[in-house]
This record gives C-alpha cells, sequence and structure tokens, in this order.
C-alpha cells in the first residue's frame, strides 16, 4: 500500500461555488504503482462510519461506473 500526508483545501469561484481539492504528494503520485493518471474520471466515495474516502477509477474495464459503485459499497459493507 501506498501511503503519504496530503490536505483537503477549499476554493471559493469567483462563482460563490465551493470547491474541495485533495492534495496528492508528488511523492506519491510519481511511484510506479499509482494507479492514477492525470484526466482519469474518478468514482469518489466517502465511508462515514469508519472516516475513509475510496476512489476508484470510474471505468476501469471491469464493467465501468456501476460496477465501480457496487465495489466501493461491497468494500463499506464488509
Amino acid at each position: 500500500m501506498l501511503t503519504a500526508r496530503g490536505h483537503l483545501r477549499k476554493k471559493v469561484h469567483v462563482s460563490g461555488n465551493e470547491y474541495f481539492y485533495i492534495h496528492i504528494p508528488s511523492k506519491l503520485a510519481h511511484d510506479s504503482q499509482f494507479p492514477f493518471s492525470e484526466g482519469d474520471e474518478l468514482i469518489i466515495s466517502v465511508d462515514v462510519k469508519s472516516s475513509r474516502i475510496i476512489i476508484e477509477k470510474a471505468n476501469d474495464g471491469e464493467g465501468g461506473q456501476q460496477s465501480a459503485k457496487r465495489r466501493v459499497q461491497q468494500k463499506i459493507n464488509a
């Protein structure tokens, strides 16, 4: 498992919309085992019970977005 410490940042657009960003350190993102690339569509789920964020590729060749959502839900319920 790759591990690094990051930060959650909030930005307010001039339109008034709020956006939250997760800072992923380059040390982690440049590791050869890091599974994401710039522009990847992601599914982000929050497991409120255990205070965890789960990030997966939306279309990873295993049935697409619906399949990824089911896998995330199964992990949360396990």
